[in-house]
């Protein structure tokens, strides 16, 4: 541990008691990767704050590993191993991440910060496996699955030797005048709710009215891009979020009050389905910061960043304020979010919030 120690001394902020508890994670490194047949390490971020350091690593028995020698000592940077930094800067968990080993070696990581006592992130652990085989095979039975429970489902309906099924252009064009339509009729409930809000003369009820207008108009948003796109089962989340935070930008008045949004990181493309759990619950969680998170305050900024991975996709929404709990008096944001990560999405919800700000993220099964 004396060499663990000489690399966090020389090289980072960390005090003697942080030092402490990174070693005795470490002391338990090589039954993780003997457990998990993965490359695990710790690495601290550097003094500069533009590399970090591996200070303790464990290769899995039986010659799984991706390493022909130690890494310990050796640097990371953020082109190559953005999963790392990307813990470090939301201190949440980061799942199913493409990194560049330093024998620039292709590999998945799966990151977790580690917090001391006073919940700064001191380091963070990280598991290392090249699965590119098995999750490309993987992907490849879920999509045939997927067709072939399509297909059923058609001639469920149709029948399979009817002269009336339709052809895949005449399905592609009603799917297309379906959402269409939901589109506009979502819009025009949009626009009810934005008149009994301006007619509210309750503080409380303008404002649970703009929440059910920003709802609305993250569903809307969905169907106009499948309106849009001419690809109705793959749509861009970074679009769609792109989409979702400026109608939140419009119906909160966030230009007059100050309050900045923006969304940054990867962009990956998801079923109709799944995509539209995906701005639910981005809705719900910046809807929440902007209403909440700056009560007092002039203005802050909220940032959702995106995370493309091969397995898993995770989000995070990010905020300056002074810490809130979801959907302020009411469960039912909170109750909202969670069921849809949990039920719709079978994913994994992650909160920390604080006097400093609050990171809400939630990664999903692609």
């Amino acid at each position: 541990m004396n060499g663990m120690r000489e690399l966090c001394r020389r090289h980072t902020n960390l005090d003697s008691a942080d030092i402490e508890i990174l070693e005795g994670i470490a002391a338990s490194l090589q039954y993780t990767a003997d457990l998990t047949g993965s490359d695990i390490f710790i690495d601290c971020l550097c003094r500069g704050q533009s590399q970090c350091i591996v200070v303790a690593e464990a290769k899995p028995f039986g010659g799984l590993s991706a390493y022909s020698s130690a890494v310990t000592g050796e640097s990371v940077t953020p082109d190559r191993e953005p999963a790392v930094f990307t813990a470090f800067a939301t201190a949440m968990p980061v799942r199913d991440i493409r990194a560049i080993t330093q024998e620039n070696r292709l590999v998945r990581q799966d990151v977790v910060p580690v917090k001391n006592k006073a919940d700064v992130v001191i380091g963070v652990l990280i598991r290392e496996k090249d699965v590119s085989e098995r999750v490309y095979r993987d992907r490849k039975y879920r999509e045939l699955a997927r067709e072939k429970e399509e297909q059923s489902e058609l001639l469920e309906v149709y029948g399979e030797t009817t002269p009336y099924a339709p052809s895949l252009e005449q399905d592609r064009v009603a799917m297309k005048e379906i959402h269409h339509r939901v589109k506009n009729n979502l819009q025009m409930v949009a626009s009810i709710l934005n008149i009994q809000a301006r007619n509210s003369a309750s503080p409380e009820m303008r404002a649970a009215f703009r929440e059910n207008v920003s709802r609305v108009l993250s569903f809307a948003a969905i169907h106009e891009l499948l309106v849009e796109k001419d690809a109705l089962d793959s749509l861009s989340v970074r679009e769609i979020i792109g989409k979702v935070c400026a109608n939140i930008k419009h119906s909160a008045r966030c230009g007059e009050r100050g309050i900045s949004i923006r969304v940054s990181g990867d962009d990956f493309f998801l079923d109709s389905n799944r995509a539209t759990s995906v701005a639910i619950v981005v809705n719900e969680l910046v809807m929440n910061a902007v209403e909440h998170a700056f009560a007092g305050r002039d203005g802050g900024t909220v940032v959702v960043m995106l995370s493309g991975g091969n397995s898993y996709h995770t989000v995070t929404v990010i905020d300056n304020g002074s810490g809130f709990s979801l959907s302020g008096s009411s469960s039912f944001g909170l109750d909202l979010v969670s069921a849809t990560v949990r039920d719709r999405l079978d994913g994994k919800l992650y909160v920390s919030s604080s006097s400093t700000g609050s990171k809400i993220s939630f990664d999903f099964y692609r």
